[in-house]
């Protein structure tokens, strides 16, 4: 299917989900859970392993890959890596993408294990991933993000738990300036990515579910309208209040 073949804006969205087999750790198939309940008319194409991805000759209106365990990271860079070009262009062209928990590790230049190993990743995002499976990384995340120009900013909580931190500079794309939990790595309040429409965040949560605004304002974006609807909006707003009022406690934290 040629990309002049996709639906108009406004009509129901075509989603791409990459490797739904393997992305599932830490509840992150909670936000395409999440979407399919706030999308119910939307066309959901599941990309398993040994699967063309359906991007690679078409244009979705979203692409989503959630955590995975880190020998499917390898896996999953091996499948991806005849299509990095084609995923270069999608992102160029301003086709929105959402990356979650080490998903975006993926995209990264190099995954460098503190043992010596390393994997060379997509290199869509210029930044390298230090891991240390010794060491687990945990913070709670809160953090405004700004929609566009002139717009109000949203805040995004969530959680944090990794092997990893990362080295490179996201100082004019990063996805939130955290006021609670750290970005790049410990020393940074600069979280993820943000490249014309591809979000690449190491927030888990999972993000969809525990951040209506958020949510809602990617939904308009993929769909072309402001005309959409949360699944269990009354819900998820009040638990998203409460959690964003304990989160902003003072000393709160997550031990391990």
């Amino acid at each position: 299917m040629s990309d002049s073949m996709q639906k108009n804006r406004g009509g129901a969205p075509v989603i791409e989900v990459l490797f739904p087999e393997y992305g599932n750790q830490a509840g992150d198939n909670g936000n395409v859970m999440y979407l399919r309940a706030c999308l119910p008319n939307a066309t959901f194409i599941e990309t398993s392993h040994g699967a063309e991805p359906y991007f690679a000759t078409a244009r979705p209106d979203l692409i989503i890959m959630c955590g995975m365990t880190e020998r499917q990271q390898k896996t999953v860079i091996e499948r991806l890596r005849p299509y990095r070009d084609r995923l270069a262009e999608l992102v160029d062209d301003g086709v929105h993408m959402l990356f979650t928990g080490n998903a975006p590790e993926v995209l990264s230049r190099v995954i460098r294990d503190v043992d010596g190993d390393s994997i060379e990743g997509l290199g869509l995002l210029d930044v390298e991933v230090v891991r240390n499976m010794a060491s687990r990384y945990l913070c709670v995340q809160v953090g405004e993000f700004v929609p566009g120009p002139g717009a109000a900013p949203l805040e995004v909580v969530g959680f944090k738990i990794q092997f990893t931190q990362m080295k490179g500079d996201n100082s004019s794309t990063f996805f939130i300036k955290d006021s609670a939990g750290w970005g790049l790595d410990e020393k940074s309040v600069l979280e993820g990515f943000r490249v014309n429409n591809l979000i690449a965040t190491w927030i888990i949560g999972p993000l969809l579910p525990l951040n209506p605004p958020f949510t809602a304002w990617l939904l308009s974006q993929v769909c072309g309208t402001d005309d959409v609807t949360l699944a269990f909006e009354e819900e998820a707003r009040a638990a998203y209040e409460k959690r964003l009022k304990e989160l902003k406690a003072p000393g709160m934290h997550l031990a391990y």
